[in-house]
This record gives structure tokens, sequence and C-alpha cells, in this order.
């Protein structure tokens, strides 16, 4: 904290009126802290929030900041302290620390700061003579349209930091797809929507072939270039309704809502045709992707989320199983054509 009796760096023109504001702002510090921490505590709309609110903490800060304000009015140095990294910026910044971090809270903690603005301007013009008070007052109504050109600024910026923060939890930094967390909440959601409206889904489960393989021959940039081929093929092949994902290493899910079986051997079987006639470039040569697909479907397979991603793992190692043995069962051939 600053010394208050260190050398004040006086500025250029303090006179009088400096000395009237600021001998108002030290004798009404209480009365404004109060009125201010008051606010801040109406705003609060949740019992946990009021309950873990820091209350003594807040009276201290809220004290030491409108002191620091009064002292700033001729102090250069002190207005320095106001900005990042100095001592009232640290000091101001715990007021902040209130709610979850919503951006109601945002909005809550500059309509608090606008409080606390405004009860300053009102002893001001209660203080200086009615030639000053005119400025003020002037000074007061463009701030009211400065403080809410910033308060709609701050909460967009959130909202868009918010909404970003939400793609980033729910997709796979490699391919773009969806990840594996996204397609759990959704399989529990479309097994709820089939409970209450009987209404089907399928799930497509997709394994890329020898993908070690490619990536001991080739390098693991070229099997990075493999999966987000796959992607982009699966983008190509299903409807913006489904939900296409990478589920983990080398497989990949789609859960497609409103399709029944024969439907999803269709998409599986377009998937992988497609791969077979787009070549992925490694190095000077084309590569040929294949795919092993395994599905189930709700209700056939069953409707429970547990049940049906157990089938669609299932029917894949089944597959993979005839590939090995090179003799595929005839309902999955025409898949794997």
């Amino acid at each position: 904290m600053v010394d208050q009796h260190a050398q004040i760096a006086i500025l250029p023109g303090a006179g009088p009126l400096q000395h009237k504001a600021r001998v108002a702002l030290e004798s009404h510090r209480l009365t404004i802290a109060k009125n201010w921490l008051n606010r801040m505590i109406s705003e609060i709309e949740d019992l946990h929030t009021l309950e873990t609110f820091p209350a003594q903490e807040s009276i201290k800060a809220s004290l030491d900041i409108l002191e620091g304000l009064a002292l700033a009015l001729d102090d250069d140095r002190v207005l320095e302290e106001f900005e990042p990294g100095g001592a009232y910026y640290e000091k101001s910044a715990s007021m902040g620390l209130v709610g979850s971090g919503t951006a109601a809270d945002i909005i809550s903690v500059c309509r608090n700061m606008h409080s606390l603005e405004s009860a300053i301007w009102e002893l001001m013009v209660d203080t200086l003579r009615r030639e000053d008070q005119n400025v003020l007052r002037l000074v007061m109504r463009l701030r009211r349209g400065l403080n809410g050109i910033s308060m709609a600024a701050t909460q967009a910026c959130q909202a868009r930091a918010n909404g970003e923060l939400d793609r980033m939890a729910y997709t796979d930094v490699l391919t773009g797809l969806y990840n594996r967390r996204h397609l759990l909440r959704e399989l529990e959601r479309n097994t709820e929507v089939y409970r209450r409206y009987h209404h089907p889904f399928s799930l497509i489960m997709l394994d890329l072939d020898n993908l070690k393989g490619l990536n001991d021959t080739y390098g693991h940039a070229a099997g990075d270039s493999a999966l987000r081929h796959v992607a982009t093929v699966m983008k190509a092949s299903t409807r913006d309704v489904d939900v296409a994902c990478r589920w983990g290493g080398d497989e990949f899910m789609i859960l497609m809502p409103e399709t029944e079986k024969r439907v999803v051997e269709i998409v599986a079987g377009r998937i992988d045709e497609s791969l077979r006639n787009t070549k992925l470039r490694v190095d000077s040569g084309l590569l040929t992707l294949e795919v092993s697909v395994g599905s189930s479907s709700c209700p056939v397979d069953g409707t429970e989320s547990e049940l049906l991603l157990q089938e669609a793992d299932a029917s894949l190692y089944r597959l993979k199983a005839h590939k090995r043995r090179g003799n595929l069962p005839a309902s999955e051939s025409s898949t794997n054509a």
C-alpha cells in the first residue's frame, strides 16, 4: 500500500477544488462503503453465494479503495496504484469474486461498480459549487452511457469465451468431430426420448484398419492424416442431425436419430465405399483406407445406452474376426464389399 506520509506528487493546478473533493470523500467513505456493500449483497440470489460472501474482507477492501481514491485526487503516484499490478488494482479485483462467474454475475458486478461511481459523483455534486455541479452532472450522464457500453461489451466477450470453451470441451482437436463425452451425453438424451416417445435411433462404430501399421511405416503424421480423412468422409456421408464423433484412438462412432438398422447398413456401406474410392496421399504414394464397421439399433438391440454400446462394439469385433479368417458373413459382406 502507498505510504501516506511519503512526499505527494501534487497535480499541476491542484488546489481548493481537489482538496474539497478529497476531504468530502474521506469523511463520507464509511457511508459510501456501507451503501455499496448493501447493494452488492442485495444482488445475490442464491443461498450458497450469500453464505460464502466475504463480508469482513469486502468491508476492509472497500474502505481501502475509497481511501485510495481520495488520495489519488491530488497524487499521481497513488493513481498509478489503480492500474494493473498496483496495490489498489489488486484490492479492487477482490470485489469481483462474487458468484460463480456466470454472465449474470458479471453484469451484477458491473452494476455494483456503477453504483459505487454514482454514489461518489452524487457526493461531489453536493460538495462543489453550483458551476462545478453542472459540469459534474454532464460527466455523470456521459459516464452512465459509457458504463452501459462497457457492460454490453464485457457480457458479449464473456458469452463468446464461454461458447468457445463449450465447443472445446466437446470437440476432438485432431479431427474436428465431437468427442466421446458429447456422444455419451447425446446417447443418454436419445435413450430418454425413446422411453418417452418411442423414437428409434442407431449407432455405427467404425474402426480404422491397421492404423498401427500405418504409423509404424509412414510415421504418426500420416496416421493423423488418415484419421482426419476418415472424419471428413464421415461428415460427408451423414446428416446434420447425426452426431459423428471420435470415440478414441482409431475408433469412431455415429449416433443417428430416427434411424432403423437397415438404414444404418446403407450409411455404413456408403462410408466404406467412399474410403475405398478416395485415396490418402502419403509421401509420394496413395493409400486406400479401410474400416471395420459395427452397429446397434434401439429398440432392436436394446433400449439402454450400455447395451447398445456393447452390441455395436461386439458386432465390430465379430466382423474383424471374420476378416482375419477371410470369410465374411452375408449380412456384413455387403457393408465391407
